[in-house]
């Protein structure tokens, strides 16, 4: 009987350039936006990791090569076999909207602390969830920017140790589904 070798490795995922093409932002000299990437069920216990932050467009592109190591990396993972990678991109923000959008964030961490906790505090979870409950709420009060470009890759290969492999991420726009861009990103083992 033939054995199936699966392959695990410890992979950074590193940020390296991102390009809008076709959407109005792209005509900005300067634009702020966030940039958000799922990891896709690198172990089988684990459906998926989130990163997010601020990306910053010059005319359509941001290079993120000249950045240090701990801003360009957004995951450092054990990845089992083959995952996959999510991105979305929303519209340009002011910082309004970067505050609005960690609200949302804190909202969602903090609604996840109170699972957590119902599930730990068994006969005294409401007593113990509550004010989690109620900061959730009071924090995730404003809406979040509209997203402007996602996509999605399978990461079927996985580099060898000491080696990196590149992966782009193709971009459609919500909606229309047109091509609009892409996000490309180092795999380094």
């Amino acid at each position: 009987m033939a054995t199936t070798k699966r392959t695990k490795a410890n992979v950074e995922f590193l940020l390296v350039r991102a390009e809008l093409k076709g959407v109005p932002e792209k005509a900005l000299l300067k634009s702020r936006n966030i940039g958000q990437l799922d990891l896709v069920w690198p172990r089988t216990a684990i459906a998926k990791k989130s990163g997010a932050r601020e990306m910053v467009f010059k005319k359509g592109v941001c290079d993120f090569t000249a950045e240090p190591w701990t801003k360009r990396v957004v995951f450092r993972e054990e990845v089992d076999g083959h995952c996959g990678i999510a991105v979305s991109i929303t519209e340009p923000v002011s910082i309004q909207k970067v505050r609005r959008f960690l609200r949302l964030t804190a909202k969602y961490a903090l609604k996840m602390g109170a699972d957590f906790m119902e599930k730990a505090m068994v006969g005294y979870a409401d007593i113990a969830s509550s004010p989690i409950d109620a900061l959730a709420v009071m924090i995730g009060e404003k809406d979040v920017p509209k997203v402007v470009a996602q996509g999605v890759a399978d990461i079927d290969e996985l580099p060898a140790e000491g080696e990196e492999r590149m992966v782009t991420v193709q971009l459609i726009r919500p909606l229309t589904g047109k091509p609009t861009g892409s996000l490309t990103i180092c795999l380094r083992a």
